[in-house]
């Protein structure tokens, strides 16, 4: 009798200590878990803010390229501006030298018939 239930006593502790091994491991592959979806969580937040930025920065490149494109025709607008501008600086040069030429021939001619008159 005393050796059935040091028998059992000794099945118990070794029982107990299998409950509380498997307890631990239960415990432990819990937390794991937890880790692991708060890790699938944060994947998953990342890959959002990630896919964010990459919208945003195709929105940016979208801006920076008509940007670029308005550049280009201002650009071209202003050359063709100061072309004309050239053009008629040229002009108004051209001018003022024929201006002067007609003066200086209408001045020659009335020197003339002044030379003309008193001769």
């Amino acid at each position: 009798k005393q050796w059935y239930q040091r028998r059992v006593r000794g099945s118990d502790l070794l029982g107990n200590e299998h409950k509380n091994t498997m307890v631990n491991n239960s415990e432990r592959l819990e937390r794991s878990s937890r880790r692991l979806e708060d890790g699938y969580r944060m994947a998953l937040e990342t890959e959002e803010i990630g896919q964010n930025v990459l919208n945003n920065l195709a929105q940016d490149r979208e801006k920076i390229n008509s940007a670029r494109n308005r550049l280009n025709n201002v650009d071209s607008s202003l050359t063709q501006s100061s072309r004309l501008l050239n053009n008629m600086y040229r002009r108004v040069i051209q001018n003022k030298v024929l201006m002067f030429v007609i003066g200086a021939i209408i001045v020659f001619i009335i020197i003339l018939a002044l030379y003309g008159m008193l001769k």
